[in-house]
């Protein structure tokens, strides 16, 4: 996105300067690098960087219903503080890698419905300019391998949703939480007709939570109670998760009806 369209100046003759920021890695995944570049284009006047700042931004539903921005991770510049002569171009190299419980966007090539985007910011003449553009974060082989697993029960992927609460309970320090949303068309009248399922990532692999769905409410304490199994990212494709999901299901219907 150019700086001229962005200040709403300029006719598109070359006079005024441009910004395009390119990402450079396809459809990263949580806890992999990613990298590309910001291209600097000066016009008539030399251009005077005096900040530059690269944050991958997600919007996650707060409480009251409203839209919450939080930053996911800050990717690094190879500099920040530069000049760009007039009728001149700069390149600038940055590099980062997405924290391991940052949402993802795609599952099994399908939008999640979660929005994250890659927002640079920098200087100029002293105001704040903002350039948005869409990041597309790809599943982990462990998040396509749960969901096969418990397609092969009968459930079928419907969204998710990214929330701007935390799970409580263990070690984790991310304030949101990627719900995704299941449905059986064909439920058992004693099964669950939809499902809730949250992975908490780390570098070994996940612990996925199930629980019986419950949209209605928005703070983890006051959903149905989930239980929870562990995933390795090596079991991601040799390991049948089929008895696992299967465990965890009839565990749940347990759990779930037993007086809180």
């Amino acid at each position: 996105m150019g700086l001229r369209k962005l200040l709403g100046i300029g006719d598109g003759n070359g006079r005024d300067p441009r910004i395009d920021t390119v990402l450079g890695t396809v459809l990263p995944q949580p806890g992999r690098r990613i990298d590309g570049e910001v291209l600097f284009r000066a016009g008539l006047l030399k251009l005077r960087i005096h900040d530059l700042n690269l944050d991958v931004v997600s919007k996650a539903r707060g409480w009251e219903g409203n839209t919450v921005d939080g930053q996911e991770v800050a990717l690094r510049p190879e500099i920040t503080w530069f000049d760009v002569e007039r009728n001149t171009e700069h390149r600038i190299g940055f590099h980062g890698r997405l924290r391991w419980d940052c949402p993802v966007t795609e599952l099994g090539g399908r939008s999640t419905g979660v929005d994250l985007s890659l927002v640079t910011t920098l200087g100029y003449d002293s105001d704040d300019v903002r350039d948005v553009d869409f990041l597309h974060v790809a599943a982990l082989p462990l998040h396509e391998a749960v969901m096969d697993a418990l397609l092969a029960e009968g459930y079928r992927f419907t969204g998710s949703e990214l929330l701007a609460t935390h799970v409580e309970g263990i070690d984790h320090r991310s304030l949101r939480t990627q719900v995704f949303h299941l449905e059986d068309p064909a439920a058992d009248p004693a099964g669950f007709p939809a499902l809730e399922v949250v992975f908490v990532n780390n570098v070994v692999g996940a612990t996925v939570f199930v629980r019986r769905a419950a949209r209605q409410f928005f703070w983890w304490r006051d959903k149905p109670p989930a239980v929870s199994f562990p995933v390795a990212h090596h079991e991601a494709g040799p390991v049948d998760l089929g008895p696992r999901v299967r465990d965890a299901l009839a565990s749940l219907a347990v759990k779930d009806r037993a007086p809180r």
